[in-house]
């Protein structure tokens, strides 16, 4: 049976209604006290006997929010969960029994930035939490549903996890207990590792899904996941199987990786945790899993080197002054890979500023205007359909700073820089 969407709207408002009016019986951890029965009440929102899909259409979910659906499974079997944003925003979705254990999570499987697993589930009652990767804001379709039932996601299709009919062999991860096999990372505690380096471990995704650590003491760590051609995703559970963190695509040198890090910048408590891992792209390829000391200095470092952070004037980190700007410059540099160069300015009177970024040789340039506090005023690469870059903003009189990259570790040629300042007539 396919749902229309007035039925699927239908769907949605008997849930808001009926099921936020009628008291929970549902709680998995407090995580479904603010949660609505998906088909308007539990009776309803057995799926597996409902003859169709149970959705809820086009539901809000504000900045670090998250919208709780509630559903009951009467026959153990095969189900699928989805998140399909609506316009844009990315998605994730979360699993939890009724006595608040993750059940599976997912971010991006359904295809683009949806979400989407499927998973054995055993009798009870179960919440579903759909919320904004990173904290984002975003509407969502929500769907739960048999196997068999219509989906509203595309699911990952082809290559190494696609059946190529519109599914996906592999959804999800689930999460890391003290029972799941894990490949220990160091031959202890990583507290005696971490001042040295940290630790690392290479395995294809599909030898090694999980890694375990321990810490004696607090830490803070970056743990990272790195070849591009498997496009990892990593996720970190504590010892009680409790979701901590997740990161895809980090941004390494200035540029948006397939790589995957996540930096716990306030220490980890002593303990043990679990990395779980998948891959995107090909599970079957090495990917390089490393836990290392997080510095907050180090990392600041990186910020200005990718022009991601704009660094202080105080003379502490290499800036070339241009001084105060006349009606027009120009000027060539050599920009290396990733690494931004960085240029001050006075601008001496209120107005508007145009800054060029043209290839001279092997270049694909990008380039970041902040004010003097850091904040940023203005981005560009790419502009009128090339590789250069342009920007045109609206001044104040004051000093102002520019990072000019490269888009990647594959250019290392010359970029020429031209401003030109532009006053109101009088």
């Amino acid at each position: 049976m396919k749902f229309t969407l007035s039925a699927l709207a239908t769907t949605a408002t008997l849930a808001l209604t009926a099921g936020a009016a009628q008291a929970q019986a549902v709680s998995c951890g407090g995580i479904g006290d603010a949660g609505v029965w998906i088909g308007g009440n539990p009776t309803s929102s057995d799926i597996s006997t409902s003859e169709g899909p149970l959705s809820l259409t086009n539901q809000p979910i504000a900045a670090n929010g998250n919208v709780v659906s509630l559903f009951s499974v009467s026959t153990a079997g095969d189900y699928r969960i989805e998140a399909q944003p609506v316009g844009s925003g990315d998605s994730v979705i979360e699993l939890y029994s009724e006595d608040g254990t993750l059940v599976i999570t997912d971010d991006d499987s359904g295809g683009s930035w949806a979400s989407r697993a499927e998973t054995a589930l055993e009798p009870g009652n179960y919440c579903m939490l759909t919320r904004g990767f990173a904290g984002g804001s975003l509407n969502s379709d929500i769907r739960v549903g048999r196997i068999e039932h219509e989906a509203i996601t595309t699911g990952l299709t082809g290559g190494f996890f696609g059946d190529g009919g519109g599914g996906s062999l592999f959804v999800g991860v689930d999460p890391c207990t003290n029972e799941t096999a894990a490949t220990p990372l160091g031959n202890g505690p990583l507290d005696g590792d971490l001042p040295n380096g940290g630790v690392s471990a290479v395995n294809t995704i599909n030898g090694a899904p999980y890694y375990r650590f321990t810490l004696n003491s607090p830490q803070p760590i970056s743990i990272r996941a790195e070849n591009p051609n498997a496009d990892p995703y990593i996720y970190v559970f504590d010892g009680d199987g409790n979701l901590i963190g997740e990161n895809d695509d980090a941004q390494i040198g200035g540029t948006w990786s397939l790589n995957s890090r996540l930096d716990f910048t306030q220490p980890l408590q002593p303990g043990t945790y679990c990395i779980g891992m998948r891959a995107l792209s090909n599970p079957d390829v090495p990917v390089t899993v490393s836990v290392v000391t997080y510095s907050q200095a180090d990392a600041l470092a990186e910020l200005y080197a990718t022009g991601d952070a704009a660094p202080p004037l105080d003379g502490s980190y290499p800036i070339v002054d241009l001084g105060v700007l006349p009606a027009r410059s120009v000027r060539d540099a050599q920009i290396s890979g990733g690494q931004a160069t960085w240029f001050s300015m006075d601008v001496p009177e209120a107005g508007a500023l145009v800054i060029n970024a043209v290839e001279v040789t092997n270049s694909d340039p990008v380039i970041i205007l902040y004010n003097d506090l850091g904040q940023e005023i203005a981005y560009n690469d790419d502009a009128g359909g090339s590789l250069n870059s342009e920007i045109v903003a609206r001044v104040n009189a004051g000093r102002y700073l520019l990072a000019v990259r490269q888009y990647s570790d594959s250019y290392q040629g010359i970029i020429r820089i031209a401003t030109e300042r532009y006053v109101p007539a009088q």
